[in-house]
């Protein structure tokens, strides 16, 4: 019996070890080619003067994709069109997104360069700051692909709204954020 234990287990670790060495680069919402826009985030994060957050492809380099953040700054009663681009990296081994070192976006959203996984799926990503307590909720953003969203899975909903402190669902109106000047 110990050894036909030990041989299902041996077979398990083998295929485990296969299944996760083989399959390269992990693929989510973010480091996909896909444009993805913050349809949530925890409220104390909340911005007053930015709208119609997205983020979009633009290169991979390595183990890290280039992607732009874009979005609308309101000034002085206009909004203004914002457009930088970010690296992003996620580790292959730990539920961990990594920014590139783009101090302004740090300084400019007293944010992080690593934020959790909370959840993925093909159509969106929770992220949150790392967990400091187990019984207290982090502050979290939650962003999906644009071609999913009316689409928004149950579990995705859940977890933002059952894991992060203060979930606001802000949506994303396709039309009101359109680009400005786009052809």
């Amino acid at each position: 019996m110990k050894l036909f234990l030990f041989g299902f287990l041996a077979l398990y670790v083998l295929d485990f070890l296969k299944t996760s060495t083989t399959y390269g680069s992990i693929i989510m919402p973010g480091n996909s080619t896909d444009e993805v826009v913050l349809v949530g985030y925890s409220s104390e994060w909340k911005q007053e003067n930015v709208s119609c957050v997205k983020s979009k492809f633009t290169a991979r380099d390595g183990e890290w994709v280039n992607r732009t953040l874009e979005f609308k700054l309101k000034y002085e009663n206009t909004n203004q069109e914002e457009k930088y681009n970010i690296r992003i990296k996620v580790w292959k081994y730990r539920d961990v997104l990594e920014l590139g070192k783009e101090s302004w976006l740090k300084r400019w959203t007293n944010g992080s360069n690593e934020y959790l996984i909370r959840y993925y799926d093909n159509r969106s990503l929770v992220l949150s700051t790392f967990i400091q307590k187990i019984w207290v909720h982090e502050p979290c953003s939650f962003w999906v692909k644009t071609q999913y969203l009316n689409s928004i899975s149950q579990l995705a909903n859940e977890t933002f709204t059952k894991l992060c402190r203060n979930a606001t669902f802000v949506g994303y109106d396709v039309n009101a954020c359109r680009d400005q000047f786009a052809g």
